[in-house]
């Protein structure tokens, strides 16, 4: 076999990822607090960057502070005045400054410049990691699971200021009640229901509650392993001939508890990301106005920049000028005026795909979540025009305050259960919530078995199977009937 060598040429397409199309990636997925974080530490890279104060207001700002309304024709078609003459190309719109080096703001496929800047963005945006989700936002996307009342959700965001990374509460019911001025038997009550999230043990006021809770949960929790866990200073020492007398066991019980606890979780909040570990004010509100509903931006929170052209106008007009220099300030001056525009981008997208999930949820921000639809990432990204991978990107991590309380903008989507009426739809959510709702009214001497629950539902139009029942009831933390009926004969034990 003979070898030789041989010099081929081809050509092909590839995507380019330019430091500038990262940075504007980037600020399309940060919630209001990262963003004023990231613009900080660019005004110490680039002295051209200003980050505006917030509340500040200027007048090259006049069409972004004004919030979008969803209005209510006779047709029932809701029109969009305000983000109408936005341009999804942040280039097309005039509040652009037109010296802007256009090359700088092509999305991607070298070999053609010229193709669609959205397509290109949203094909490169799909194909970078999302963020790692924190704690917190874990936590937001369980609450309308586990909260019922706008003043719920309220008190629940106290305990989520208070959460650890560990998972663990950093305050006692006791500490919060007197900076809140509430009632310590509603908090405790409040504290119950996010106790359900998962991974159980979250809001744990120590390691015994920690603990109890996933023992608990996987019903393996005894009078005595109770009284181990009361005394958990103890097995620390290894004092186990206290522990006996304690408990009223051997040793080897106590080993077999001990084995148990092994298996369980003491930090359930340490596998979340903690670079977010607090509760952020919300990125986006919601409000009615008369027969209009009202989406903006939070301004509150929002920051913005400004670019100084005054400074660079005095370094391109000094006496002495230094070459190097020149070169530095013609950089770091389009690098801000890059920055300015893909911020500017990011709200206007935020602002867009916002307004249409609003348009398609009045239901249920009017009625409840009984009326949350079916919505899925595509249809936005359809009825938007963008990627699903954008729209996901934007609505990940955000929080948005409504009348029906604070909570994560993704929370709005849902799957589609299949109906008897072929035009209408109930989403996975609501549901759940009338799967709550029905066991709600059981008697604890008679709960509801799945089967019987996927018959009530059915009655209501609703197609579910028995397994998928049983599915939707773990979802919410609700025990299976055996339990419920074990736990309520215990409660009447209790009570008498």
């Amino acid at each position: 076999m003979q070898l030789s060598q041989s010099l081929n040429i081809k050509q092909k397409q590839s995507l380019v990822m330019t430091p500038q199309l990262q940075q504007a990636i980037k600020l399309l997925q940060l919630t209001n607090l990262e963003l004023k974080q990231y613009l900080e530490e660019q005004t110490f890279d680039n002295p051209f960057v200003n980050v505006e104060e917030e509340n500040s207001t200027t007048e090259n700002k006049k069409t972004e502070e004004t919030p979008t309304k969803l209005e209510d024709s006779n047709s029932d078609q809701i029109n969009l005045k305000d983000t109408a003459d936005f341009s999804d190309d942040p280039t097309k719109n005039e509040d652009y400054d037109n010296r802007f080096d256009n090359a700088n703001l092509e999305f991607g496929i070298s070999s053609n410049p010229s193709s669609g800047r959205n397509e290109d963005w949203d094909l490169i945006s799909s194909i970078v990691p999302d963020h790692e989700k924190s704690l917190v936002a874990h936590i937001e996307e369980q609450l309308p699971y586990l909260l019922n009342t706008p003043r719920e959700h309220f008190i629940a965001q106290y305990f989520l200021e208070a959460i650890e990374p560990s998972g663990w509460l950093g305050k006692s019911v006791e500490v919060l009640s007197a900076e809140t001025g509430l009632e310590i038997d509603e908090l405790e009550a409040i504290l119950q229901k996010l106790q359900k999230a998962e991974p159980t043990g979250l809001f744990a006021r120590n390691l015994s509650e920690c603990l109890r809770l996933q023992i608990l949960e996987k019903d393996l929790l005894c009078k005595k392993f109770s009284i181990l866990l009361d005394n958990l200073s103890l097995l620390g020492k290894g004092d186990l001939l206290s522990l006996t007398k304690k408990i009223g066991c051997d040793e080897e019980q106590i080993k077999d508890f001990l084995l148990i606890i092994r298996g369980m979780d003491p930090k359930p909040g340490s596998s979340f990301s903690s670079n977010d570990s607090h509760i952020h004010k919300p990125d986006l509100l919601v409000r009615k106005k008369g027969k209009e509903w009202i989406v903006d931006l939070n301004r509150s929170t929002l920051p913005s920049i400004n670019v100084n052209e005054d400074y660079a106008k005095k370094l391109s007009t000094g006496s002495q000028k230094d070459k190097n220099v020149e070169g530095y300030a013609s950089q770091a001056l389009s690098s801000a005026r890059w920055l300015k525009r893909a911020l500017d981008q990011r709200n206007i997208t935020t602002l867009k795909i916002t307004v249409e999930i609003i348009k398609r949820q009045k239901e249920f921000l009017e009625s409840g979540m009984d009326f949350l639809k079916p919505l899925a990432l595509r249809d936005i990204a359809s009825a938007v025009k963008m990627h699903e991978s954008t729209v996901s990107r934007v609505t990940n991590g955000l929080m948005i305050s409504t009348p029906r309380g604070t909570f994560p903008l993704k929370s709005l989507f849902s799957v589609t259960i299949e109906t008897d009426d072929k035009e209408t739809s109930k989403s996975a959510a609501a549901v759940r919530n009338m799967i709550r709702t029905i066991l709600s009214e059981e008697k604890g001497d008679k709960p509801f078995s799945d089967e019987l629950i996927a018959k009530i539902v059915s009655k209501n139009g609703v197609k579910l199977a028995r397994r998928t029942v049983a599915k939707y009831r773990e979802m919410l933390n609700i025990p299976s009937s055996s339990e419920r009926k074990r736990r309520a004969k215990l409660n009447s034990i209790g009570a008498s």
